[in-house]
């Protein structure tokens, strides 16, 4: 045996058993190492990006500077920064003070006591600006492992945690979690820790009836505030009010306003009234207290990090009770405290809100101190989580949430895995009808490849999206590419009379079909790797499948396909590559055309440029119907029991969704079966408050509650469940400034494969007019295709442009590629070894000599691709027809206008 072969063998026998072993661990669930986790889209749950607020952390590293020129820079970044919201926040801040030429090393800028290890008087802006820099960086890396330390205490399996590249924003996606409301708050829990001196209600009741004579005079209510502090059903003298949820707002106003604040005694001069963390009396009334406020003191003072340990212990009758432990620090200064304030109770305050207010009984000097009360195991864990997990450095944002049911997800799975059985037996099926027992070796190859493929993404606990299916399918029908150009290459040797032993051998040289295959696999590659580096979530789960697939195909077709066929041949002598059925004689005789392509290239110029003309006019006048990844909103998947109208629905929600007394009218329309609508809203989008969320969702519960039985309420409504059979069964959200990047980084992942496709074909060809006729045919495709989704997507609603159109077109611009560089290989080849002939005939021959393998690779790629469209299920649909239409026009451009560009420009050399 060679040693290229048994490099073969034993790589591929290596490589086979080390990804069953994962495959078979993954699919029983044995040895709990690696598995191949589900995304959203497949199993339901919640996708969360957070923003780090790179504002509130230079506040916190100028210790909350009063510098006017400083909140004039912080002004002006956040003007620049929603202009500009791909451009980094910190530059404008520090383009601000050195356009006025101010130095930050001043003492209420950045030169305090916290920085003055790295920062003096003469320390420079850029210096300064370096050292903030790492400031960031350091505290994006401490919030994100803190988010981890959160999420995992919950037990979710596998969550993907991971921060978006050259960002300040954190991406997390968690499998089978339904209850969004609970994961919002604890990850945007700050987990700061105080411990307070409290006033008992004696003290502040004589403050609250000095105040009651304010409050109807101010607020002109009915009820007096001493009424809305309900005292009569006070149980504890620890607390001084019991408030209704709906005078919460009503209360806490008037307590911070300029009346009750002159009103204070002397004795409540440090007074500050805080809210209790747990609501009474069915959850309607809400506990208020009063603590005792004093800068001046420290000791007053513990945060999150003081904290080393927290958990939960069962007292004799199952009451639960919160223990912590704190650090030396900590230890020394709660002896202080408590030793100030034996027999007073203190209130133990996480994030402004009350837990618990024990009375300090006697000293603690070891740091060990017990928070009891009537908490639910619930309320005990997400406390618990907090206090271990520690405390963010500044503030973060949610800025979009995607949410996704299990059914849908159930749904996704059945399709995803029906499509793909067909389109891999299509595939199958025409390899060995169109080129017989090699046809059969190419499949087991495809085999080896899909083996291969699943292997490498399980040891990776990689996460399988519904885009990442999409991806693999895709690469295997294009994996087929490099058996047919090899199998095209042997029979052109066989019939110019090279002996069928030396044909083989040769096809897998780089003088073969070794150079097309690497060409056209680098370029493709090229598009997925920068499709890796700008995507987000499904993208990246697409673009991954993508490079793996090419890697892998690349060496079962090279490596295992040659080993499959000498060894046919060493065994039975001889090998057909034709099927000799008399139908088959019509494909056959394709590669026999000797047609003069380049005259009727002014016909095709003529054709292109109509097409390009009705397209640019299009999406100039009628635009393109942008989703939620490009502009922003709101959208959720609603399943009803019956057929509903999208357009009554839109026309019945635009009554409800009224802002500045217009009516703003949602996008409606069926999405999967008739019974399902995708409502998408733009109501409210720029108010950056969580409760517009539910407010939304109460208004189209209200205006949808007739179209639902009499039994449905509201939690039936909003909740997502598994089996859901009525209600939304998704929902996302996406923030207009994170829509602006997006465009922004879909538009410079485009420019970016466009130049790096020049580049690579410049350096391969060495004729910068073959870089620029591919170029130009994969603008003149990118054009059509956003042309044909502009001018029909009025009549059809799936013609929607988000992020997977992106990932759609970045795979046309890849395959157009791969087959216009094919095309192009053909024309050097035979340029090196024909003397004699014109540039046209060279260039017609060459496209004569690669038509079979054109037409054969498109046709099967085209095929796999109707069949995800027809089986694959509405989440794909857009997806698989800008695909169908892409590779179709990038069929047509590279016979068509990539080879006539480059004689037109040669021409004129």
């Amino acid at each position: 045996m060679r040693i290229g072969n048994f490099f073969t063998v034993f790589t591929t026998i290596i490589l086979t058993a080390i990804c069953l072993y994962y495959i078979h661990s993954s699919v029983f669930k044995k040895y709990n190492q690696k598995i191949l986790n589900l995304g959203l889209d497949l199993k339901g749950g919640i996708s969360i990006i957070l923003d780090i607020s790179e504002k509130d952390l230079l506040k916190k590293f100028s210790e909350n500077s009063k510098n006017p020129f400083f909140i004039k820079g912080l002004e002006y970044a956040d003007k620049k920064k929603k202009e500009n919201p791909n451009e980094d926040y910190l530059s404008f801040f520090i383009n601000f003070f050195n356009q006025l030429n101010i130095s930050l090393s001043s003492p209420d800028l950045f030169g305090n006591r916290i920085n003055i290890e790295k920062i003096d008087s003469n320390s420079l802006n850029s210096e300064i600006e370096t050292f903030l820099r790492k400031k960031i960086e350091s505290s994006i890396i401490s919030i994100q492992n803190i988010l981890r330390s959160r999420i995992d205490q919950f037990g979710v399996l596998q969550p993907n945690i991971q921060r978006i590249k050259n960002s300040n924003r954190i991406l997390i996606e968690l499998s089978g979690i339904k209850d969004l409301d609970r994961i919002k708050k604890i990850l945007e829990k700050k987990a700061e820790l105080h411990f307070f001196e409290t006033y008992n209600f004696q003290e502040v009741f004589p403050y609250f009836n000095e105040i009651n004579k304010f409050f109807h005079r101010k607020l002109n209510k009915k009820k007096s505030f001493i009424d809305l502090l309900n005292i009569s059903n006070l149980k504890s003298n620890n607390i001084v009010g019991l408030v209704h949820k709906k005078h919460k707002k009503v209360v806490s106003e008037f307590l911070n306003s300029i009346e009750a604040s002159e009103a204070l005694p002397y004795n409540l001069h440090h007074v500050k009234f805080l809210w209790g963390a747990k609501s009474l009396l069915n959850k309607n009334f809400l506990q208020l207290f009063a603590v005792k406020i004093n800068n001046e003191e420290k000791s007053t003072f513990l945060n999150g990090d003081i904290v080393t340990r927290a958990y939960k212990s069962f007292g004799a009758f199952n009451e639960i009770s919160i223990n912590i432990k704190m650090n030396q620090e900590g230890t020394k200064k709660w002896k202080m405290f408590t030793e100030k304030n034996i027999g007073q109770n203190i209130a133990i305050v996480l994030d402004d809100l009350v837990y618990a207010v024990p009375l300090v009984q006697s000293v603690i000097p070891n740091g060990m101190s017990q928070i009891s009360g009537n908490f639910s195991i619930q309320e005990s864990n997400d406390l618990v989580n907090v206090l271990n997990a520690g405390e963010f450095p500044t503030s973060v944002n949610i800025v979009q949430t995607d949410m996704v049911g299990p059914s849908l997800g159930r749904e996704s799975i059945q399709k995803g895995v029906k499509s793909f059985l067909i389109a891999l037996f299509f595939v199958f099926f025409w390899m060995i009808f169109y080129y017989s027992i090699p046809g059969l070796y190419s499949d087991i190859v495809l085999i080896f490849n899909i083996i291969f493929i699943f292997g490498i993404l399980i040891s990776m606990n990689a996460v399988l999206t519904f885009p990442g299916i999409a991806g693999i399918i895709l690469t295997l029908a294009m994996s087929m590419d490099a058996n047919i150009l090899i199998y095209e290459k042997i029979k052109e040797n066989i019939k110019n009379k090279i002996s069928i032993f030396k044909s083989i051998h040769n096809s897998y040289t780089l003088q073969g079909a070794l150079s097309s295959i690497i060409d056209g696999q680098v370029t493709t590659l090229l598009c997925g790797i920068i499709l890796f580096y700008f995507g987000t979530g499904p993208i990246q789960g697409f673009s991954t499948t993508l490079i793996i697939g090419i890697i892998t195909s690349v060496f079962t077709s090279t490596c295992l396909g040659k080993l499959l066929l000498e060894w046919h041949l060493k065994r039975y002598q001889n090998i057909i590559f034709n099927n000799k059925m008399m139908f088959m004689n019509v494909f056959h005789k394709i590669q026999n055309i000797q047609w003069d392509f380049l005259s009727k290239r002014k016909w095709s110029y003529v054709i292109s440029s109509f097409i390009l003309i009705v397209s640019i006019f299009s999406l100039n006048f009628q635009g393109l119907n942008l989703g939620l990844d490009f502009v922003g909103g709101r959208s959720y998947v609603i399943i009803f029991d019956r057929k509903i109208n999208p357009e009554k629905i839109s026309e019945i929600l635009s009554k409800t969704f009224i802002e500045k007394e217009k009516p703003s009218f949602p996008n409606v329309f069926t999405f999967g079966n008739e019974k399902q609508l995708k409502i998408v809203t733009k109501y409210k989008i720029w108010e950056d408050n969580n409760k517009v969320d539910e407010e939304i969702l109460q208004k189209m519960f209200i205006s949808l509650k007739n179209y639902f039985p009499v039994h449905f309420d509201f939690k039936d409504f909003k909740n997502i469940e598994k089996n859901k059979s009525l209600g939304i069964l998704s929902s996302e959200k996406v923030e207009p400034l994170i829509a602006k990047d997006m465009r922004y980084k879909s538009f410079i992942s485009i420019i970016l494969s466009l130049i790096g496709i020049f580049l690579y074909i410049l350096i391969r060809f060495k004729k910068w007019q073959f870089g620029l006729g591919a170029v130009v045919s994969l603008i003149h495709d990118s054009v059509i295709v956003l042309g044909i989704f502009s001018f029909f997507y009025r009549k059809f609603s799936i013609l929607e442009i988000n992020q997977s159109f992106i990932a759609s077109l970045l795979t046309i611009i890849g395959y157009s590629i791969n087959d216009t560089v094919i095309v192009y290989d053909q024309i050097r080849k035979i340029s090196k070894i024909t003397m004699f002939s014109t540039m046209k005939q060279i260039i017609n021959t060459g496209i004569s000599s690669s038509l079979t393998r054109t037409i054969n690779t498109s046709f099967i790629t085209l095929l796999v691709i109707f069949i995800i469209f027809l089986f694959g299920g509405t989440t794909l649909r857009s997806f698989m027809l800008s695909l169908f239409i892409g590779v179709s026009i990038g069929t047509y451009s590279s016979i068509f206008i990539a080879p006539s560009i480059v004689y037109d420009f040669c021409k004129k050399i």
